[in-house]
């Protein structure tokens, strides 16, 4: 049997309506996939960027905690803790041969620690020269 023109023109037609809808269906496909592979991308990156956040913060926490169990000594404490001299004290700090001063508004402080570790690691001799 053979098809009449117009029934030849209904297949084709249907066919054409059918590669279209594939194409559509491989189109929609093929945007979900990049759409997904984004958000992955934007996920890991927003992933990262709260991992380095947390980090920041933590390392904050640690400075704020270490700094309220550190204790300071003013200029007047740290001359009599390290038993020199004001002129001492400021030559040693210039040569670095002595812990920097934190200035907090007018005023120097300086950390116990540092102190202490400083008196220990130096002797009579040292401190006085």
């Amino acid at each position: 049997m053979s098809m009449s023109k117009r029934s030849r023109a209904k297949a084709a037609a249907k066919a054409r309506k059918h590669q279209a809808q594939k194409q559509t269906a491989e189109a929609a496909e093929a945007a979900a996939k990049a759409a997904a592979e984004a958000a992955a991308e934007t996920a890991a990156e927003a992933a990262a960027k709260a991992a380095a956040e947390a980090a920041k913060t933590a390392e904050a926490a640690e400075t704020a905690a270490a700094a309220q169990t550190e204790q300071w000594l003013t200029t007047k404490e740290t001359l009599e803790l390290a038993q020199i001299s004001r002129t001492t004290l400021h030559l040693k700090t210039k040569a670095g041969t002595f812990p920097q001063a934190i200035k907090i508004g007018k005023k120097c402080v300086w950390i116990r620690s540092e102190i202490d570790r400083w008196i220990t690691g130096n002797t009579y001799r040292e401190i006085i020269k």
